[in-house]
């Protein structure tokens, strides 16, 4: 599956396009992991024919067969002395591009993690993520995307679920409470020697692997918090994702992004305004979401129901206010819509929070 020449790509590598592939300096930190276990990083890339000036481009990406064979020699130099969890340890989230400046300036921890969520194909392709809060707490849950030995599994598993806990102390300034990081699988011998040296700790023998933390750190606020440029950002990695993976968004998702992205603090748009904007008309907007099997209302009430909980656990705003914002003309009904989203009214959610 893997067999073949090994590449790298700077820059574009279609016309107009990014290449799909991992940043390079991602394999450039884990040649400078091996070498902090006194191992030969060449062992790792001597057939690449690649350089640290290279890897070093902010536009240099290698392919995924390039990064799954550094990872797999990876392993196997270092064997069980828990490179995954020194990967981790030597993260930084400025090193994450666009996502990472999207993490740094976003409102809160939760907005952060629920980003990271959403493009982590652009920085780990291998894996998909999902973030889910409820009243008490939060989870960003890993799957890997592609079928891929235990031990390199293993790996990017500890790397991407404690770089998230150590990424949410560089952002927060301060250690993270009541948070932990699940694995499936039996403890490893060599989590012992990083138990003392990790933000939180690690469970074992989990049905799935996972962030889990309290929901009182959904709302901690980062130290460089700028919505502003946190909406600048995340418009980046739309258009970077969009890039890199067309294929993956049909008519729905173009629709459920433009909703995501149109103007906050005013109105929802609405049937009509979406249709003329895709320059079609607002019959045919109907039919060809009903062949993506949704609606136009669902993708809306998704998004209110986003933006809803937002404003009702970050900000003050009247909930007359908020019902405004979503496009309600009655705050009675908005309520209702609440209550059928959630369970609860939005008085009570925001006491919750």
């Amino acid at each position: 599956m893997w067999e073949g020449q090994l590449t790298l790509t700077l820059g574009h590598d279609k016309p107009g396009g990014l290449f799909q592939g991992i940043p390079g300096i991602y394999l450039l930190l884990l040649c400078d992991v091996i070498k902090q276990f006194g191992l030969d990083e060449q062992d790792i890339i001597y057939d690449m024919g690649i350089s640290r000036s290279e890897l070093l481009r902010p536009d240099s990406r290698i392919s995924m067969k390039m990064g799954h064979v550094a990872a797999q020699r990876g392993t196997a130099l270092a064997g069980d002395m828990g490179l995954g969890m020194a990967y981790a340890q030597a993260l930084k989230v400025t090193l994450h591009g666009s996502v990472g400046l999207v993490a740094m300036t976003s409102p809160t921890i939760g907005a952060a993690l629920e980003a990271m969520s959403r493009f982590i194909a652009l920085r780990a392709p291998f894996f998909k993520a999902a973030f889910e809060t409820d009243a008490e707490e939060m989870v960003v849950s890993l799957d890997p995307t592609l079928e891929m030995d235990a031990p390199i599994r293993t790996f990017m598993t500890e790397a991407i679920l404690i770089g998230v806990t150590i990424m949410s102390e560089q952002l927060l300034g301060r250690t993270l409470e009541h948070t932990r990081v699940e694995m499936t699988g039996p403890e490893p011998p060599y989590y012992r020697q990083f138990r003392e040296r990790l933000p939180v700790p690690v469970r074992y023998d989990c049905p799935r692997c996972c962030v889990r933390a309290p929901i009182e750190l959904f709302h901690a606020v980062p130290q460089l918090a700028d919505p502003a440029a946190a909406e600048l950002a995340r418009q980046q990695c739309e258009l970077e994702y969009q890039e890199l993976f067309p294929e993956q968004e049909n008519f729905a998702d173009r629709i459920s992004r433009h909703l995501q992205n149109s103007a906050k603090g005013k109105a929802l748009p609405t049937q009509e305004e979406v249709a003329r904007r895709f320059h079609l008309s607002s019959r045919t907007l109907k039919r060809r979401l009903q062949e993506d099997g949704t609606s136009f209302r669902e993708l809306l009430e998704q998004e209110q129901q986003q933006r809803a909980k937002q404003l009702l656990q970050e900000t003050e705003l009247d909930i007359s206010e908020i019902a405004y914002q979503l496009g309600y003309r009655d705050v009675g009904n908005f309520s209702t819509a609440f209550k059928r989203w959630t369970g609860l009214t939005p008085r009570a959610f925001r006491q919750s929070v």
